[in-house]
Parts: structure tokens; sequence; C-alpha cells
């Protein structure tokens, strides 16, 4: 009993010191906005009332998030207060004339984004705070710090399949980098390989990609120089293209990783700069022969059959996988080659399934849906149901699956009113 009042006054201490640490941290953040808000009080943009009232809610929540049980919401309110601010002065921008963006609005960025970075740096594991962090910087196309939020999110969360496909499609489509996506998949297929979802993303993937390779040669005249004084030479020029697309395509390694963004630590400094390690290809896709393929419409869509085969030999057993695979052939120009294929599979391996055989017949139909009033194409898509749904029935008869056609035909028939 004799040591219980010295614990006690130890423990007042390390509480003072705390708070102390606390009290000048939260000056030192205080003290590097003066700047910012004398720029925004000399343009007019703010009073001298406003900017004192702004001081006192900003300490505020600089004390609340400093705190070492600080919660979410204390982050998430205090970000909304910057972003409210951010709007305010957007307003009073336009009304005073100021087309031009000023060192205050950069500022009240850099703050936003450093508070997102010391509230997913204290919630780690929070996806949803990652991916608001992430549309906040899609929506101000702040192109070098999304790649630092992705590198931060994606060492933290790995097994966070959205975030995989979202890192993917930003390289793809934003910065136009297919190399940078398609490692970006490939290393989120290491990490997650039983994900349905990262195999189709990677799938329709490789099937964009092909499209537009195809259409890059179809506007080069690389598809047609037969008819041209130098058909040969376009014609080696078009085989070598293909296999240079296929090649890359399949990840083969020559010396030079292409640029994207890079998945490291998540340590870092206040600011987010990450440094990390740069994904190599995935084995898998390594094991097809570009050189074998040749140029042309076969050769682009030889890695997406590939990738099929990979997945469906990661997950045989995955019905939904295949179907998927199977509608975005229909959605993309590249992926009828392989069609053929993916339904000769869907039936060898679970012919006598009758939800398989329903799914196949009704895909020609689906692919009609944008079309409200009934017409040409939707007789010609019933006409195909019909013969897939006779092709199933003909391989594996059983009254289950009879019982399951006729009750998908009547079902169309009502729907359409025919």
């Amino acid at each position: 009993f004799s040591l219980c009042p010295r614990r006690s006054t130890c423990q007042a201490h390390c509480n003072a010191r705390s708070a102390a640490a606390m009290a000048d941290r939260v000056r030192e953040v205080m003290e590097s906005m003066v700047p910012e808000l004398e720029d925004v009080q000399r343009r007019g943009l703010c009073s001298a009332s406003e900017v004192k009232a702004l001081v006192r809610r900003r300490e505020r929540f600089e004390y609340l998030v400093h705190r070492p049980r600080a919660t979410r919401d204390d982050f998430l309110r205090y970000l909304q207060l910057e972003m409210n601010f951010e709007a305010l002065l957007k307003c009073r921008r336009r009304r005073l004339g100021m087309t031009r963006q000023g060192p205050p609005d950069f500022a009240i960025r850099r703050r936003i984004h450093f508070i997102f970075s010391r509230a997913a740096r204290r919630f780690k594991g929070d996806e949803r705070l990652w991916m608001q962090w992430i549309d906040f910087a899609e929506r101000r196309k702040a192109d070098k710090r999304l790649e630092r939020i992705y590198g931060r999110a994606l060492a933290v969360l790995p097994h966070s399949v959205p975030l995989w496909t979202r890192a993917a499609a930003w390289e793809f489509e934003a910065r136009s980098n297919a190399s940078a996506a398609r490692r970006l998949l490939q290393r989120a297929l290491r990490a997650n390989r039983g994900s349905r979802e990262l195999w189709l993303a990677y799938f329709r993937f490789e099937l964009i990609f092909a499209e537009r390779v195809q259409r890059r040669r179809s506007a080069l005249g690389l598809d047609g120089g037969a008819g041209a004084a130098d058909g040969d030479d376009v014609a080696a020029g078009s085989m070598a293209d293909g296999e240079e697309a296929v090649g890359e395509a399949v990840g083969e390694d020559d010396g030079e990783d292409g640029g994207g963004l890079e998945v490291g630590d998540e340590d870092e400094d206040e600011d987010g700069g990450a440094a990390g390690l740069a994904p190599a290809p995935m084995t898998d896709v390594e094991g097809a022969e570009g050189g074998e393929l040749g140029g042309g419409s076969a050769a682009t869509s030889a890695v997406a059959r590939y990738v099929y085969e990979s997945a469906v030999a990661a997950m045989p057993e995955d019905v939904e996988l295949r179907l998927g695979c199977l509608r975005a052939c229909g959605e993309v120009e590249a992926g009828a080659p392989i069609q053929a294929a993916i339904e000769t599979s869907l039936r060898d391996s679970f012919g006598e399934s009758a939800a398989v055989a329903v799914a196949l017949a009704s895909l020609p139909l689906d692919r009609c849906a944008a079309e409200p009033e009934w017409g040409s194409a939707h007789a010609a898509a019933l006409r195909a149901a019909l013969q897939s749904l006779d092709a199933s029935l003909a391989a594996a008869p059983s009254a289950r699956l009879r019982d399951a056609c006729v009750a998908w035909v009547e079902t169309v028939t009502q729907r359409e009113g025919l």
C-alpha cells in the first residue's frame, strides 16, 4: 500500500508530460497556418472575425485528432470543415472575379491531404477511409499524390480487391499505362488467387487491351497491307507488331518496368511519400509464347484466352467465373474468338447443370436489353437461345434440365408478350 501514492503521482506526471507534448504539436500545426490565413485575409476572401472563428475550430479539431483515443468521426468532421472552407473560398473568388487559384487554395488542399494521411495512419485497415481519400485526390486530379496513396493503401490492405481493381483501372484509363495496370492485377492475383472479381477484372482488361491494339493496327493500316506496293514489308511489320503486343501482354520481362505506381511500406512522412517495390510479372501468364501467335486478332486475344485458362485452373468449380468471362466477351469485340471456347468449356464441365444451360441461353437476349422495342435483333437472339437450349438438352438430356428450359421459355414469352 505504501507504493500506491507514488504510483499515482508518477501517473499524473506522465499524463502531464503527454498533455504538454500534445499541446506542443498542436501549437506547431497552428503556427504553420499563419501565412496561409494572412494571405486569405489580405486578398479579401475572409474577414478578421471569420479567420479567428476558423482558427478556433481548427484548434479544437487538432486537439481532438491528437488524442490517444481519437475516433474516425473526429477526422471526418475535421475534413468536412476544410472542404467547406475550400468551397467557400471558391465561391468568393468567383464573386470577386479571381479566376486563377492562389496559394490559399493549394494550402487548403495540402491540409486536407495532411489530415487524410494522419487518419489513414491511425486507421490503417479502414478501406472506406482510403477510398474517400482516393476520391478526393481524383476529383482534384492530383496524380502524383494518387500514386503515393495507392501505394500506401495496397501495402496495408493487400487483400482488398476493390483497391487493386481501382488502382489498375486508374493506371489504365487515367494514365494510359497498360503495363502498370497489368502488373498490378498480376500482383493482386498472387495475393488473392481465389478472387473471382480479380480474375474477371484481369480478363476484361486483356480483352479491352486487345481491342485497342486491333484498332491501332487498323488505324495504321497494318491489317490490310496486301494491296500496297510494299505489301510484304507491311505484313512483316504487322507480324512483328503482333508479337510485340502479345509479349507485352503476357508480362515478359525485358529489363524495363514501364513506370507506374509502386506498392511499398506504409511508413512514410506526413506528406505521403512512400518508397516501395515494383511488382514483378505473374509467372502463370509467362507461359504463353508470344512468338508462336503471330499478328492480327488471334495474337491480341490469345493473352485473354490464356488468362481465362489460368482462372479456370485456379477456380475450376466456379461457374459464375466462367459465365462472367463469357459476358465480358459479348461486351468487347475482341472477345469473339474466345466466346465459343468458353461456351464449350462450360458445356463440357457443367453440361448437366440447368442453371448453366439457362444462363447460356439468356446471353443473346441479354445483349439486346439496350433496345426497348422488339425487333429483328431480338428475334435472332431468341433463335440463338433456343438453339443453345436444344444443344444442352441433346448433350445431357434430363427431366430437370428440360423443366428448367421450359420454364425459361415461358418466362421470356410472357415478358416479351409473345
